[in-house]
This record gives C-alpha cells, sequence and structure tokens, in this order.
C-alpha cells in the first residue's frame, strides 16, 4: 500500500511538472505528456527510487534520473510525436525539472517507504566460536603420565 501512495504521489507531481513544462511551453498535446508522465514515472520509480536509491545516495539517485529523464523525454518526443522542433531544449528543461521533484521525493521516500522496510529485517549477529587449544598435536608423553 506505501508503494501505491508513493507511486500516485510520483505520478501526480511529475504529470503536473510535464505538463506545464511540455503542455503550457511546448504545446504538446495531453496524450503524448500523459503517456511520456506514466512510462518516465514507472521506470524511474523501479530503477532509480526502488533499487539505486537504498544503495546509493540522494545526489547518485537524483543524477540517475535526470539522465533517464533526459534520454527518455528525448526519445519520446523525437520519435512518438509529430511536433520536432526544439526538442533538446524541451528535453532538458524536463529532466531539470524532473530531478529537482526527484531530490524531495527521494528525502520522502528514505523517511517513510524505504525506512519500514528495513526495519523489518531482522539483522543476525550471531558470532560463532571455537574452542581454541595451545597444541596441534597431542603429547603422547603427557597422556601416557596422566593414565599411570
Amino acid at each position: 500500500m506505501q508503494h501505491i501512495k508513493a507511486l500516485a504521489i510520483k505520478t501526480v507531481a511529475s504529470l503536473v511538472l510535464i505538463y506545464v513544462i511540455l503542455g503550457i511551453g511546448f504545446n504538446y498535446s495531453f496524450g503524448n505528456i500523459l503517456a511520456l508522465t506514466f512510462l518516465l514515472g514507472v521506470i524511474s520509480y523501479i530503477l532509480g527510487d526502488l533499487l539505486l536509491l537504498p544503495r546509493t545516495s540522494n545526489l547518485t539517485a537524483t543524477i540517475s534520473d535526470f539522465a533517464l529523464a533526459m534520454l527518455l523525454t528525448w526519445f519520446f518526443l523525437s520519435n512518438i510525436t509529430a511536433n520536432t522542433n526544439n526538442v533538446f531544449m524541451a528535453s532538458l528543461l524536463t529532466a531539470i525539472g524532473v530531478a529537482l521533484f526527484e531530490s524531495f521525493f527521494h528525502r520522502y521516500m528514505r523517511a517513510n517507504i524505504l525506512r519500514t522496510e528495513e526495519s523489518t529485517l531482522k539483522v543476525n549477529t550471531l558470532r560463532y566460536q571455537t574452542e581454541a587449544s595451545e597444541e596441534l598435536a597431542p603429547d603422547k608423553r603427557k597422556l601416557e603420565r596422566d593414565n599411570d
């Protein structure tokens, strides 16, 4: 349930952000914006937020989200849509906006989603110790003395 809530927050915020940048600024259709939002949201949630963020820092995850948003937006706008003017600038502004949002979203993920999953993991710190002795081979003379 927590992942659905986080994904919904990410989708709504990304939809508003991408609509402001691409819809109002560059006149792309709402259908293209919606498709790009869902595509970018699902891929970046799985790769960036669930796989990369728990293993790295917020900065590393944000940089990877910037690169993913830039490449995915550029590919989507240049190949899928009919409006191909100024695709680089539209992709760059979208990636910057997504990266800024993601830096705050990563803080939310660490505080609310990832922390609860880490706390349910049971940490096993078993420290096994074997018996240590001074000798490697028994001294036959001592054994014979002890038996007599």
